[in-house]
């Protein structure tokens, strides 16, 4: 009897944990799918300039993961409250899966963080000869966006000075007429020193390879560590349900 009433508390004390890791699980899925949506949304201005599919698609399989967090947290919360193997061994299936997923897609966003030093630069230079103010395609788009939301101007490289003067290496802007042009998205707020004219003092002074690199990677570090953080919980789940199954007669 003293035994049978010990499993019972033990088994008691089994499924309020397994309870409280997987409210951690939901909130840590919450927080996931949150932040994915967040950077697939914030990324769109510098991708094309990235070209990189690296980074969304760890934005993506986050989230994903994030989602299914949630829905399995709460298949764990349900599982917690009955005694039935095949339910927690479902769990544990489940759990083991996402974990093994999400700690893969941790992987990746380091890797890229890694990656991105080498082929951000050459593709920023690229697509300066590409912009063209009068055919506002993806890359004029995002070099807009991307120097009106960093408050940038171009990217420095041997053959300049200043980081604007890169544009001199757009055909569409600089047409060999002797006036220095520019987009008109380096141009600070009320400043007129755009396209049309060759007045350089109300330029964004920062070059964008610097922030676009270093924006990118504090994301990519960012969705890093949250998913190790989810990961880390997530195998609370996994041993809280392992526990629990074997515990069941």
């Amino acid at each position: 009897m003293v035994t049978q009433g010990a499993c019972g508390a033990s088994r008691i004390v089994l499924r309020w944990f397994m309870r409280l890791a997987n409210i951690l699980i939901m909130a840590g899925g919450i927080t996931l799918l949150a932040i994915g949506i967040w950077i697939i949304h914030r990324k769109t201005f510098s991708n094309e300039l990235l070209r990189n599919m690296l980074y969304l698609n760890t934005a993506r399989v986050v989230s994903a993961v994030g989602g299914l967090t949630i829905l399995t947290s709460l298949f764990g919360l349900y599982a917690a409250q009955k005694e039935v193997k095949v339910l927690h061994l479902t769990y544990f299936v489940l759990i083991s899966i996402l974990l093994l997923i999400l700690s893969i897609g941790a992987i990746l966003a380091y890797v890229f963080t890694e990656q991105v030093d080498n082929t951000i630069q050459a593709e920023m230079i690229s697509d300066v000869r590409l912009y063209d103010p009068n055919d506002p395609g993806p890359v004029t788009w995002a070099w807009d966006q991307t120097q009106t939301q960093l408050e940038c101007c171009g990217l420095m490289t041997p053959q300049v000075n200043s980081s604007w003067e890169i544009w001199r290496y757009s055909r569409a802007l600089n047409k060999g007429e002797g006036v220095w042009r520019v987009p008109d998205s380096c141009c600070s707020p009320d400043q007129l020193c755009g396209t049309f004219s060759s007045n350089i003092s109300g330029i964004f002074t920062r070059d964008c390879y610097v922030e676009v690199k270093e924006y990118v990677v504090q994301h990519a570090s960012l969705l890093g560590a949250v998913a190790v953080g989810i990961a880390c919980i997530q195998f609370l789940g996994v041993l809280s349900s392992l526990i629990l199954f074997r515990s069941i007669v």
